[in-house]
């Protein structure tokens, strides 16, 4: 997997989504602004990335990069994280799986079998969901580590009563890396208490799992609270697949695991078996540990069936119309896996009933030719994602036009580019590579330019726009702020555009002038409670053949009715003048010979603070979910800046006090056991 470091190039899958928040991350920590809250530009029309999403893993590489005085470029230590993560996977799972208490051929084999699951990209911990030709899932590849950890260190606590700074701070990496492995592994500690209590010491263990559960709530408040708080910023797409939100159903989870395609897809069920085997041993034994294990791999396959099976059940469930059910193969994996090596375990133990010198040889021989198949897949399965890799790294830097284009984009004045969506000529923008793997926006997102591209994540409440911007219709390009299109040469480009590059496979184009804000009629007010309403109802008006004559829409949201009936004033006659472009603000000169609404080409985010000549207005939201202010007649100076949550340094203190009070708390419990 080692050319997933040094093959450097686009991905259209997650990667190039954490990518650009690394890029960002660096880039905010350069400028001196707050490297756990910022607003990312590039990020489908603007979205405050680390308010609603994990930040520790995307940290962690600029951190790494600053220790080590950026000699190895920043890309390169991404990748090189992400390749010493799949590698040593199978340490964190032999460590996890003997401090949990399990033999060492069962977390030899186990850990064996951690880096060679196979699975048809069900999103689970074979490493399809990682590497370049699957999904790029970096923050899940941290999740997965941490979740081994955290079980085991969790589980030491229950029965051991030993260990509890040691899960303090696991839990609280994980919640900073992987919120819904965190929620995964939190509700499988309410299991292992249900199967690991005992009635001489339930009040002592409870005790000891409040403690260890209280510290990294309070460690990292300052993440999982404001998350909770604006949840209704981060939007949930309904172009998303429904099985994402429901689950798969108990026919085809059952169907998966019963076809080996869940641990073994392509190939002998050689880890299916030796799931089974570890099953009917634990039953035949009925040790503590084994049946807990087994429990929590039961109870994380029925939830892991979803809506389809277990109905409004699942409602009763915490966070449960947030909840990526698809995701929860992780954790069938997760439990799969030390089941796997309870089986290997269990036939290593018949094997010794008939000792004889050279059985560990035989035992030795045994476990190679198993592993063979699954060796053999895998071998194949990262072969062919390197020829991948190298056919699309050639195919790319021979298209010197491309270079030319990008290279022509930078050294023009900041604006958003476009270049194709999958439903117009995005398809012919890529590179005449035989399959899909990159095109000219992955290239485009790749160098940190602004865009207006196929969202990766549709995370911002704007972002679900972008599938319907019309690169034919004049006024999209001002609505979206797109300021110049690449455009293959074979196509007749609308006559609006004015070309300012042409090569023989592209044509840069330049859409007519526009600002990054401008005046807007709003002749209709609404309100919505629902993100999934908000983006119908924009999207009908974003649609509409009229819709600069009907005006623009004054949201009231999240609301269950229109909070006030009267509508923002209209400006008759004005002008915009951006002043100044940063990543975190914008500073615009404009005037009307009336008062009016500007409206800011960016996602509306209750982070941002508008000043007009110093004084600070009142901001809300216009379709298609963007920024706008009032401002009064005449010419004014206004500058737009995105600000931190306010309770995240507070919180954040608060979280560096109770980490430092959880090494005596830990001591202490440590001594009272």
């Amino acid at each position: 997997m080692f050319p997933e470091v040094y093959v450097q190039i686009p991905s259209n899958n997650d990667d190039a989504f954490h990518w650009l928040l690394v890029q960002r991350a660096n880039e905010a920590l350069s400028n001196g602004e707050n490297i756990l809250d910022f607003w990312t530009p590039q990020l489908e029309m603007g979205f405050a990335s680390f308010v609603h999403y994990q930040h520790l893993p995307h940290v962690a590489v600029v951190i790494l990069d600053r220790l080590t005085f950026g000699i190895v470029p920043l890309l390169t230590m991404f990748n090189f994280v992400r390749y010493l993560l799949l590698a040593l996977l199978p340490v964190t799972v032999l460590w996890s799986m003997r401090r949990i208490g399990l033999s060492w051929p069962a977390a030899t084999f186990g850990a064996c079998a951690a880096s060679l699951l196979s699975s048809p990209f069900l999103y689970g911990f074979d490493y399809g969901s990682y590497v370049w030709r699957g999904f790029g899932t970096y923050t899940q590849l941290w999740g997965m580590h941490l979740s081994f950890i955290a079980v085991a260190a969790t589980h030491t606590v229950l029965t051991q009563r030993r260990g509890h700074l040691l899960a303090i701070i696991t839990l609280s990496l994980l919640v900073l890396s992987h919120l819904l492995y965190a929620y995964i592994v939190a509700l499988s500690v309410g299991v292992m208490f249900l199967t690991n209590v005992r009635r001489d010491s339930a009040v002592v263990q409870m005790r000891d799992l409040a403690v260890v559960g209280a510290f990294p709530l309070l460690i990292t408040s300052y993440m999982w609270l404001p998350f909770l708080r604006y949840g209704a910023w981060v939007n949930l797409s309904p172009y998303l697949q429904p099985e994402k939100y429901n689950g798969l159903g108990a026919p085809a989870v059952i169907t998966y695991l019963v076809s080996g395609e869940l641990f073994d897809s392509g190939r002998l069920p050689v880890f299916t078996l030796l799931l089974a085997v570890g099953a009917v041993s634990i039953g035949i034994a009925r040790t503590r540990l084994g049946v807990g294990i087994l429990a929590l791999f039961l109870v994380w396959l029925v939830l892991y069936f979803g809506r389809p099976t277990l109905g409004r059940l699942y409602d009763l469930m915490p966070l449960a119309n947030t909840l990526l059910i698809h995701r929860f193969s992780g954790a069938v994996h997760l439990f799969g896996i030390m089941l796997i090596g309870i089986g290997a375990d269990a036939l290593w133990q018949v094997a010794r009933r008939w000792w004889r010198p050279w059985l560990p040889y035989a035992a030795a021989a045994v476990a190679v030719v198993a592993l063979l198949p699954a060796i053999a897949e895998r071998a194949s399965f990262y072969d062919q994602g390197l020829q991948w890799m190298r056919v699309t790294q050639q195919d790319i830097a021979a298209d010197a036009d491309a270079r030319t284009i990008i290279e022509t984009i930078r050294a023009l004045p900041r604006g958003r580019t476009f270049a194709g969506l999958r439903t117009d000529y995005g398809p012919q923008m890529s590179f005449d590579i035989p399959f899909n793997s990159a095109r000219f926006s992955d290239l485009l997102v790749y160098d940190g330019l602004d865009v207006i591209a196929p969202p990766y994540n549709s995370s911002s409440l704007s972002s679900d726009m972008i599938w319907d911007f019309n690169y034919r219709r004049a006024e999209d390009y001002a609505l979206f702020d797109v300021r110049y299109a690449v455009v293959p040469a074979s196509i007749a480009a609308p006559p609006f555009l004015t070309p300012i590059k042409r090569t023989t496979r592209y044509v840069l184009y330049q859409a007519p002038p526009s600002a990054h804000a401008e005046w807007v009629s709003v002749r209709q007010r609404d309100a919505t409670a629902t993100q999934g309403d908000l983006v119908t109802k924009d999207r009908a008006w974003l649609l509409a053949p009229d819709r600069n004559a009907r005006g623009s829409i004054r949201w009231d949201y999240p609301a269950h009715g229109v909070v006030d009936a009267n509508l923002p004033p209209t400006c008759s006659r004005g002008d915009v003048r951006d002043d100044a472009l940063r990543p975190a603000s914008l500073d615009l000169t404009v005037s009307c010979d009336s008062s009016g609404t500007l409206m800011v080409k960016m996602t509306y985010d209750p982070g941002w603070r508008v000043t007009i000549d110093g004084a600070p207005t009142d901001t809300f939201m216009v379709s298609p979910a963007y920024l706008a202010v009032v401002v009064p007649a005449g010419t004014h100076h206004v500058d737009a800046q995105y600000t931190s949550v306010p309770e995240k340094g507070p919180l954040l203190a608060l979280g560096i006090l109770a980490l430092v009070a959880a090494v005596p708390v830990s001591r202490r419990l440590r001594l009272a056991a």
